[in-house]
């Protein structure tokens, strides 16, 4: 008994969309750079570790104020 397994990818963009994604890059006024395109990712990784530096200071903090709350709790006379 064979059996036959076919796996279909999907199409992710229509002919037309390629065609008009393909048309657009290179019809492109500016030619690509890549000190433009490092720059975009260095700007968008900066952005990204500021964002975690905050959550985390955020985080950090709000586990102090926990703890501080606790430490008052406990040491009540009751």
């Amino acid at each position: 008994m064979s059996h036959t397994y076919t796996t279909t990818t999907p199409n992710l963009m229509s002919d037309a969309l390629e065609r008009a994604y393909a048309h657009a890059i290179l019809t492109e006024s500016q030619p690509l750079s890549l000190k433009k395109g490092l720059r975009t990712v260095g700007r968008a990784l900066s952005r990204s570790a500021k964002f975690v530096g905050r959550v985390v200071t955020e985080v950090l903090n709000a586990q102090a104020e926990a703890r501080a709350r606790n430490m008052l709790h406990n040491r009540s006379p009751w």
